[in-house]
């Protein structure tokens, strides 16, 4: 191959403007200016004129040289190069690299120029590939740069022959863009503020027609042709030259900006009529040429790799600046640069540098024929931006996977690469029938532009047995308020079951729920959160949203205003219930009823120094207004078991225990103030730290004729002291391969509590309005403990880590006679002993690290009055590598005599299949509790998911497929 010297731009080119500044021409500033030497061993003090883009930079090799010039890191690779900058690839055997740093607005601008004495390809696409010898290539990136080779030598290397060839090829390009001037294709374009919306109207994406510009007409340029055959046939209307074999076009224009590329193996262009000097010599005037055919695996590059059209057969009008393709494939990018997009049509037509229209359109990131996924239209308009996002207009849109379509809407116009669809779920189940569930992007399924900190999603769903439901969710996050909104409308029939797997008819046609959230940070100190729910029926989160049901905090209406400053607080709080139901299955297991607080006000001071520091004050006080609301409501109209709220059968009130234990649902008021001190210090190693805490309350104007139960004034008292201290040893000389061993440390950690707690009343007939006020033990307690940890090394040189080898807390609790136990598990808090469920027990806690990727861990709890084992599991977790991960747990609670093993296994088959299996067997009626089984195809694009669940309560087997969109 004939000697190539060619400069290759790898982004966007952009002309940069000469060293030698003007002071006039910048009005009147006078900037000095600085000569610099241009040798082609540095980078230091030039800019590239490479427009910086977001691509990454890779180079590997087998052996590199590296030194220092400047501020400019050099690189000389030998053997097995591959440089890949951008979309293009480049191989070689020897490569001289510069690389240079510099700051910008944007952020660290990395400069880079390579020199190839010889390449071997210069692009991902096979069609764009070529090789040839001094090839210089420059660009500019705001990504990241990485090198990867076998063996790095920190000095220059000993080939100072190619350094020298490499220097003297950079310097001459160096002197060549110095020299030349810039010129400006376009004058410098205006960018105005955006006007304000309206109140009342929505602001929509728009396509300005003012960024669109003639393409093939630039005012200066010329036009090259080559080819194996050419053949002029003259005219008196017009000139027409017939290519034939290896045609290559250029079509350059005098800025730059608007250069092209062609390539086909026929092709015919057609002149002005007049003299054939120019066209012999193969470079004709852009003005003289009417238009271009071409034929046979036809390719046009243009603007640098922006846009790459392929076709059979294609025509350029170079007089209307229009052109015709068929079956054509037109790539350009979208996200600002970084993701490819893909256009295949029936036909294709471009009617101006950054716009198209088409016809049977398929649009994907990806480049096979057929991909994972694409968006199908009938028609669509396809416009680029200057600000690097790419926008359509469609009609007749479909998602198709595979090839195949699966959803349809009729219009979209917006951004390319924005699906609206997000995930599909289809399935059955048995109360349910056959599902479909989809979740769609509101702003984009509109066609309106995304408001930043603003996320829409539009759920559309519809039950072969039930019915059909739409549900509205909105999620925003701004500088001072972020929140949510969730909705949703189902019109519902038939039969129901609950979480409890009990069936019940549907009474409510139209059900739903409504809930918004929202914190407001008004300054420094003030902070403002609002909460409003609203569910339609009792039964409906118990059936319809189960993970919520179980899971999800109390719903109610309410709002929280905050005033803090260092470590003191006022907070003022309201709460009511728009329903007069539970929606949680813990509450409704709990206590049955809910409270509303109108208001709540609370002065707090926590960690407060007094006495010179030598004692601890932290403070409470608060003024509530509240009332109990009782879940309203039989077992068997709730769809619930009598047993778990000790009623003798399922027409019996929920609320009759309540009733019977004179509780009442009228409002009450009430001022608690709690005071807590302690006063650590320390003798040797051992830290002391003695503690008291009074708490009173007052009713305040309480109607108490109808001898209900209520708060009565009392008062409740602590006192108490904990003792603390550590001991540790070390032992040098262990070393176990086995066991992953090297160097140990034991650490012994004793612990001891003595507490007592007194009230002037019994704290077991308390009303329960506020567990932090209320839910209070008294009696005598003694919780004594050791913590040993064994604690090693592991990693090896230059990577050494420390970690918990093996940890043991074992403790135990002693109570007197007379001390309250709240609950049939014993229960210590040590931050508040008066929360405790004080009770004679013995409590273990351990885990033991056996290797990074293996760990068993467990934690019991025996009643020492009884002899029995309360509560307590055993497991371990097995961590494969990368691929495979497993674990395995036991679990036994008395009160409820139950015993149950759990299993799961998540296993990256491959790259594109991963597999999750959990299933749990219950012991105490040998059946399976339960079985989630899940096979995940993983796709470029997104997630094809099977599912398989199980649920022993429910006796209800549900199996389907999820599509869940990742990207596009």
């Amino acid at each position: 191959m004939p000697y190539l010297s060619v400069i290759f731009t790898v982004l966007y080119f952009a002309l940069c403007v000469s060293p030698n500044v003007s002071p006039s021409a910048f009005g009147q500033t006078t900037q000095e200016v600085t000569e610099i030497s241009l040798r082609g061993d540095r980078l230091s003090g030039v800019v590239l004129p490479v427009l910086p883009r977001a691509s990454d930079i890779s180079i590997s090799g087998l052996r590199a040289s590296a030194w220092t010039v400047n501020d400019t890191k050099r690189l000389f690779l030998e053997k097995d190069i591959v440089i890949s900058i951008g979309a293009y690839t480049f191989e070689a055997d020897n490569a001289v690299i510069w690389l240079n740093r510099m700051p910008t607005d944007a952020g660290v601008v990395s400069q880079i120029a390579i020199y190839l004495p010889s390449f071997a390809k210069s692009s991902k696409h096979s069609s764009m590939g070529a090789e040839g010898e001094n090839l210089l290539v420059v660009g500019s990136t705001l990504g990241e740069v990485t090198l990867d080779v076998a063996l790095l030598k920190p000095s220059s290397p000993l080939q100072t022959q190619l350094v020298q060839a490499a220097e003297t090829r950079l310097a001459n390009y160096l002197y060549e863009e110095s020299m030349s001037e810039p010129n400006l294709s376009v004058r410098p374009r205006v960018i105005q503020a955006p006007q304000e919306t309206p109140s009342g109207e929505v602001a929509t994406t728009s396509i300005p027609n003012s960024q669109t510009r003639s393409w093939l007409r630039p005012q200066n340029g010329f036009v090259s042709l080559s080819a194996d055959l050419v053949e002029l046939i003259p005219s008196e209307v017009e000139n027409a030259v017939t290519l034939s074999g290896d045609i290559h076009i250029a079509v350059r224009s005098t800025a730059g900006v608007d250069d092209m590329e062609m390539t086909a193996t026929r092709g015919v262009v057609f002149l002005a009529p007049g003299s054939v000097r120019d066209i012999a010599s193969g470079r004709v005037d852009i003005s003289e040429v009417h238009g271009i055919f071409l034929e046979g695996n036809v390719l046009i590059n243009a603007q640098n790799g922006k846009y790459l059209v392929r076709a059979p057969q294609m025509y350029y009008d170079f007089k209307s600046g229009k052109a015709v393709m068929l079956e054509a494939v037109l790539r350009t990018y979208i996200k600002n640069g970084k993701v490819p997009l893909f256009i295949r049509a029936d036909e294709l037509r471009q009617i101006a540098s950054n716009e198209w229209t088409a016809d049977g359109v398929q649009a994907s990131t990806s480049a096979f024929a057929t991909p994972d996924l694409a968006i199908g239209s009938a028609r669509m308009t396809i416009s680029s931006h200057e600000n690097g996002n790419t926008y359509v207009s469609s009609e007749d849109n479909s998602l198709r996977l595979g090839g195949v379509p699966v959803m349809y809407w009729p219009d979209y116009s917006g951004k390319a690469g924005e699906i609206p669809l997000k995930r599909t779920k289809i399935g059955f189940k048995k109360t349910f029938g056959a599902i479909i569930e989809t979740k769609w992007d509101l702003y984009t399924l509109a066609g309106m532009e995304k408001p930043a900190g603003v996320e829409s999603d539009l759920r559309i769903d519809g039950y072969t047995e039930r019915g059909a439901g739409i549900g509205l969710d909105f999620k925003y996050d701004f500088t001072e308020s972020s929140g949510f909104f969730d909705s949703y409308l189902l019109l519902d029939s038939g039969t129901q079951q609950t979480n409890s797997g009990i069936e019940t008819d549907v009474d409510h046609k139209t059900r739903g729920y409504a809930f918004w959230e929202n914190k407001t940070n008004l300054d420094a100190f003030w902070s403002l959160q609002t909460k409003v729910s609203y569910i339609s029926d009792a039964t409906f989160m118990s059936v319809w949203r189960q993970p919520e049901y179980q899971n999800h905090l109390e719903y109610e209406t309410s709002i929280y205003a905050k005033y803090q400053k260092e470590n003191g607080a006022f907070t003022a709080y309201a709460s009511t219930s728009l329903n007069k139901f539970i929606s949680t299955s813990w509450l409704l297991a709990s206590r049955q009823f809910k409270v509303d607080k109108t208001p709540e006000l609370s002065l707090v001071r926590y960690g407060e120094r007094i006495f010179n520091r030598s004692i601890t004050w932290s403070t409470e006080t608060k003024i509530v207004r509240e009332r109990m609301v009782f879940q309203q409501g039989t077992p068997n109209e709730l769809g619930l078991t009598p047993a778990a709220f000790g009623l003798p059968n399922g027409n019996t009130a929920i609320s009759a225990p309540l009733n019977a234990a004179g509780l009442q649902e009228n409002y009450q008021n009430r001022l608690v103030t709690r005071h807590e001190f302690s006063a650590p210090f320390q003798l040797g190693d051992v830290k002391f730290v003695p503690f008291t805490s009074m708490q009173a309350q007052w009713g305040i104007a309480n109607d108490e004729s109808d001898g209900l139960a209520r708060e009565t004034n009392h008062w409740f008292r602590t006192v108490g002291l904990k003792a603390s201290t550590q001991f540790q040893r070390v032992y040098n000389n262990v070393d176990n391969d086995l066991l992953d061993l090297h160097r140990l440390r034991h650490v012994i950690e004793p612990y001891l509590t003595v507490w007592n707690g007194d009230s002037s009343i019994d704290v077991r007939n308390t009303p329960q309005y506020d567990a932090g006020l209320d839910n209070l033990s008294t009696g005598t307690l003694v919780w004594l403990g050791m913590r040993n940890k064994l604690q090693t090394w592991r990693g090896g040189p230059g990577r050494w880590y420390q970690v918990d080898w093996l940890t043991l807390d074992t403790a135990f609790l002693f109570a007197n006679d007379g001390a309250v136990q709240r609950n049939s598990n014993p229960q210590y808090f040590n931050w508040r002993p008066e929360y405790s469920s004080i009770e004679d027990a013995a409590i273990i806690k351990g885990k033991w690290q056996f290797s990074d990727g293996i760990a068993f861990m467990g934690n019991g709890t025996w009643d020492l009055d009884g002899g029995t084992f309360s509560r307590g599991s055993l497991g371990a977790e097995l961590d494969h590598g990368r691929d495979v991960r497993t674990y395995i747990e036991y679990r036994e609670i008395d009160i409820s005599n139950d015993q149950y093993l759990a299993v799961g296994l998540q296993y990256e088959l491959s790259k594109r299949y991963s597999l999750n299996f959990s299933p749990s067997w219950n012991f105490n009626n040998d059946k399976l509790q339960s079985l989630h089984f899940a096979v995940t195809r993983h796709y470029p694009e997104f997630d094809l998911v099977g599912l398989v669940n199980y649920n022993e309560i429910q006796d209800e087997t549900s199996y389907g497929f999820r599509f869940d969109l990742l990207k596009f």
